[in-house]
């Protein structure tokens, strides 16, 4: 339907003074564009011109002193065939000596004119805003809710339990809500889209209404007030929330840039994938000011990818140095195969002659999509670990892209490629690898059981240090190391952790390393400060958070292992599994915390780092629970001994009384 926007509501809209009403003030206009004359005044013919007969036509100073140096009948000749045209009306700026004839002319032919006291160009400008506003394209949502999160405008959709639950505690946080049903979106500009409450101004209900399950609502002015909405926003972020697949392959790096189309106009649009265990509203939370980082022209991903090219370079130089004197550890890959009882796939000859010379491992995700500068400097000498993740990504690409990529792949002369729970091996890669001769190995291991126990193995063997697979914060003072499968939420909980205060150290690979006095200290294993969510990619936590919220380094005090709730026996420990467990030769405390819808992983975190610090310092909470119970049990005990022997003492007084004792 076509849009439009009358003359009366120019007039209200500016305050325009009307010098002649003409033939209606409700006549449309229907194009943004403000036409100047020019041609036309001379009395050249402009007929069947958009321009010309559908535009507000502005006319000021010159053009008012061009019609005062015509004679009187050429001017009312000129003007007779110029108000013939079909415009909707002509406007006369600040300054214009208006000619008397322009008038009479416009009345004859029932024209409006009208006169405002702004300068031309002033007001042409404001015009043409105020048209392209009123006349753009805008479509109409109500599925999606918007919100404004630190500034940003973020359109939710998808998964509709997950993105209510989202929405109402980003509103509790408070950020501010705009809408969540009759959601006008708007081309303001080329691009740049306005998202706002379709619901007319004068409308007293369901302007801020949130849409619940099963046919509930929630007013959140009546909830949280009218400081918790505003009526419009630009759109600058999608957010698309989905159940989680464990077939799909999500973003991790956070490179390649997805987007959605709205009115033409591309939108930055991230996925999230929904589990228990994920605080989304932090996400989104992050999500919204890293896209801001962005606008600023501050990418933490490819900021990550150029610091890590440099960090290969770095290491490349140095083991070039190790090698030329000669001091350079190795290790067959027969022992490892021996150590872990892997398979032999393919390459048998060759397992006891190919070392590994470091303790680095590789997934190669950006090998497969054609990125081979890590391979160039230096990684082609790490151990290769691929899952079915990287066989889905492999499997997504185009054929020709695949073998290409593959092959290239194939010919760095890395010590062995080893499969993580892979339980179909693709016959094109079986083909590709034993026809470059490659040592094929496979584990029915899960890639994050994997990735810790070869890491933990060969730190060992290699240097007084080790790498463990998690994610490291400051706890309330004390180094707390999170562990746990992948996608267990993890890096989440530590997301949430840095909002509460906490700070962070390291995440993904934490490197501990033993100091002569006996404390084992942790810290990034290669970049430090950088995060990686699943659907948002690398965040940089320090320019998202400010320095406040990470450290270099911190001594380990505890861990804190992430599992998921298969069952409910864990209700009936009061210890929450507590163990000691070696960490390069020093005792370090660990604790399980079992991961369900419902629990705050952060809370929990929390809660369990303060009971191990209350241990550490000389009170166990366990033990006092025990002694007190004990305690009251005994008192319990000598009261029921103290009203038997009262019930004693108390018949025979009655047996005394009644006379009728034995």
């Amino acid at each position: 339907m076509e849009k439009g926007v009358t003359v009366e509501q120019i007039i209200d809209n500016f305050q325009l003074d009307i010098l002649n009403t003409g033939e209606s003030l409700e006549k449309e206009i229907v194009l943004s564009a403000v036409h100047r004359p020019g041609a036309e005044l001379t009395g050249f013919p402009m007929k069947d011109i958009p321009e010309v007969d559908s535009s507000i036509h502005i006319l000021g100073k010159e053009e008012m002193k061009y019609l005062q140096t015509l004679d009187g009948s050429t001017k009312k000749r000129i003007l007779e065939i110029y108000f013939s045209y079909h415009f909707p009306c002509a406007i006369v700026t600040a300054g214009a000596n208006i000619d008397e004839l322009f008038i009479q002319c416009a009345k004859q032919c029932h024209k409006t004119v009208l006169h405002t006291n702004m300068k031309t160009e002033s007001f042409i400008g404001r015009l043409k805003k105020f048209l392209e506003s009123e006349l753009a394209p805008e479509i109409v949502l109500n599925k999606f809710t918007l919100l404004e999160i630190f500034g940003m405008g973020v359109l939710i959709y998808g998964y509709s339990e997950a993105k209510i639950g989202t929405a109402i505690e980003l509103i509790e946080k408070g950020h501010k809500f705009i809408s969540d049903r009759l959601l006008t979106l708007k081309k303001v500009e080329e691009d740049k889209i306005i998202g706002s409450n379709g619901f007319a101004e004068d409308s007293d209900e369901g302007k801020f209404i949130l849409n619940l399950t099963r046919g509930h609502t929630v007013d959140v002015v009546d909830f949280y007030g009218i400081g918790a909405t505003r009526k419009s926003k630009q759109v600058n972020l999608v957010v698309s929330l989905e159940k989680w697949n464990e077939k799909k392959f999500y973003d991790r790096l956070g490179i390649e840039q997805e987007s959605m189309n709205i009115l033409g106009v591309d939108i930055p649009k991230i996925t999230l994938p929904v589990r228990k265990g994920r605080n989304l509203a932090i996400i989104v939370e992050t999500a919204a000011i890293n896209q801001r980082l962005k606008l600023t022209g501050v990418n933490s991903a490819m900021y990550f990818l150029m610091e890590t090219e440099k960090l290969i370079k770095q290491n490349k130089e140095k083991r070039e140095e190790v090698e030329s004197m000669g001091f350079i550890k190795t290790l067959k890959v027969i022992q490892l195969k021996e150590k872990f009882g892997l398979k032999v796939l393919n390459g048998l000859e060759l397992l006891d002659e190919k070392l590994i010379i470091n303790t680095s491992l590789h997934r190669p995700a950006l090998e497969f999509s054609g990125f081979y500068d890590v391979l160039e400097e230096g990684g082609e000498n790490r151990l290769q670990l691929i899952a079915d993740a990287e066989f889905k990504y492999l499997e997504s690409l185009p054929k020709n892209i695949r073998e290409n990529n593959l092959a290239k792949y194939l010919d760095y002369d890395f010590p062995a490629i080893i499969l993580s729970g892979v339980e179909e091996i693709p016959d094109y890669f079986l083909k590709e690898v034993e026809g470059k001769n490659k040592i094929l190995l496979s584990t029915t291991c899960n890639i994050t059981e994997l990735i810790a126990d070869v890491n933990e193995f060969l730190e060992i063997y290699f240097a007084p240090s080790l790498t463990m697979h998690g994610v490291y914060v400051e706890l309330f003072g004390f180094g707390v190391l999170l562990t746990g499968k992948s996608g267990i939420g993890k890096s989440e909980t530590a997301l949430e952790l840095i909002h509460r205060g906490h700070r962070l150290i390291a995440d993904d690979m934490v490197k501990f390393t033993r100091h002569p006095n006996h404390q084992v200290i942790g810290s990034a294993e290669k970049l430090p400060y950088f995060m990686e969510i699943r659907g948002l990619g690398i965040i940089d936590v320090k320019a998202l958070y400010g320095l406040g919220a990470v450290r270099m380094m911190k001594q380990l005090d505890f861990i804190i292992e992430m599992k998921e709730l298969v069952e409910d026996d864990y209700l009936t420990q009061t210890n929450y599994l507590e163990t000691d467990i070696d960490i390069l030769g020093i005792p370090v405390k660990k604790a399980e915390l079992y991961i369900s819808s419902g629990r705050n992983a952060a809370a929990m975190v929390e809660v369990i780092t303060m009971s191990l610090r209350s241990k550490k310092i000389g009170y166990d909470p366990d033990f006092e629970y025990k002694q007190k119970s004990k305690a009251l049990q005994e008192i319990e005990d000598l009261i029921q001994e103290k009203n038997i022997e009262k019930e004693k003492i108390m018949q025979e007084i009655k047996c005394l009384v009644n006379g009728n004792c034995d």
